[in-house]
């Protein structure tokens, strides 16, 4: 059975996008601080990451752009030419 990757809402429900608070403990670990973090301060972090975050934002809607533009060179889209 596929996997459905785009939910009722339109939006995409892939796992890639799903982060949480144990990747921000993952990350902790490169600064030593993985046990020692309080899950306070995890939360923020996670929330601090995304919140309002242009930079990702920008990422995502080039990363967008590049594959309509690949699709559109590989014949892939299956649209109507207006």
């Amino acid at each position: 059975m596929k996997k459905q990757l785009i939910n009722e809402d339109g939006f995409y429900a892939g796992s890639e996008l799903k982060w949480g608070l144990d990747d921000v403990r993952n990350a902790l670990e490169h600064f030593g601080m993985a046990t020692t973090a309080s899950n306070e301060d995890v939360e923020r972090i996670l929330i601090a990451s995304f919140q309002d975050n242009d930079v990702v934002m920008h990422f995502l809607n080039e990363t967008i752009e590049s594959t309509i533009d690949y699709m559109i060179e590989e014949g892939q889209l299956k649209t109507k030419k207006l």
